[in-house]
């Protein structure tokens, strides 16, 4: 039988972060749209772009708005850009010049902000590894082509040379020489041949299995050969 007050006491925290949150995005609503100093429309980008944080959306609407004292210094039709720029932020703060999102202000910082979100981005998309923050679900989900028998597969590109540190990552626990994390040699001279899977059993992560059709291998998590000349 479900307990209302047991599962009240256990999430009170977030049931009072989360009305906290609401309350303010209503009166963020009030003091900017009612009075006409910004559309609805730009207002329900911003709460896309900030993903409805009320932290956020507060920064990115007065820096879109701007005031007597603070022109704005984001354009409407830029909005939707920071909803990348507030997620690697969110992620790598530590790497930025300020951790606090309040003290980027000027039309300089903001340059040095989106400058510095584009690299981090940048630097991700390259090297899917890299990524900070979220599980290897998320960090991975470029890579992975689908479901199949309850396994997640996902495909290193052939020629991707540079997924090295990935393949590091998605093989860990394994003993495969392509994710041995001591030499890329065997994973590069893979990876010029054709492409790699890998199949990671979606009800216990640690049970994996690395495909290479050009090899002509099918191999479990240590190694050994599921059936080969297939």
């Amino acid at each position: 039988m479900f307990d209302l007050r047991k599962f009240l006491s256990e999430n009170q925290l977030t049931i009072k972060a989360q009305a906290i949150n609401e309350v303010s995005i209503q009166q963020l609503e009030t003091d900017f749209v009612n009075t006409g100093r910004i559309s609805q429309d730009d207002f329900d980008k911003i709460l896309k772009a900030s993903k409805n944080d009320s932290a956020f959306a507060t920064w990115l609407t007065t820096r879109v708005a701007g005031s007597k004292n603070a022109p704005a210094v984001i354009k409407s039709e830029d909005i939707y850009k920071y909803e990348e720029y507030l997620d690697i932020f969110k992620r790598r703060k530590k790497e930025y010049p300020t951790s606090d999102i309040n003290q980027i202000k000027t039309p300089q910082q903001i340059k040095a902000f989106i400058e510095k979100s584009v690299d981090l981005l940048s630097q991700e998309e390259q090297d899917p590894s890299a990524k900070k923050g979220i599980s290897k679900t998320e960090k991975f989900q470029d890579l992975k082509i689908g479901d199949f028998s309850g396994f997640s597969v996902y495909m290193i590109p052939k020629g991707r040379k540079d997924l090295y540190p990935t393949s590091c990552e998605i093989g860990s626990g394994t003993e495969w020489c392509t994710a041995s994390g001591r030499t890329s040699n065997y994973f590069e001279g893979y990876i010029e041949k054709g492409p790699l899977f890998i199949f990671i059993d979606n009800s216990d992560p640690k049970n994996k299995y690395q495909v290479s059709f050009e090899e002509e291998q099918f191999m479990d998590r240590y190694d050994n050969p599921i059936y080969s000349n297939y």
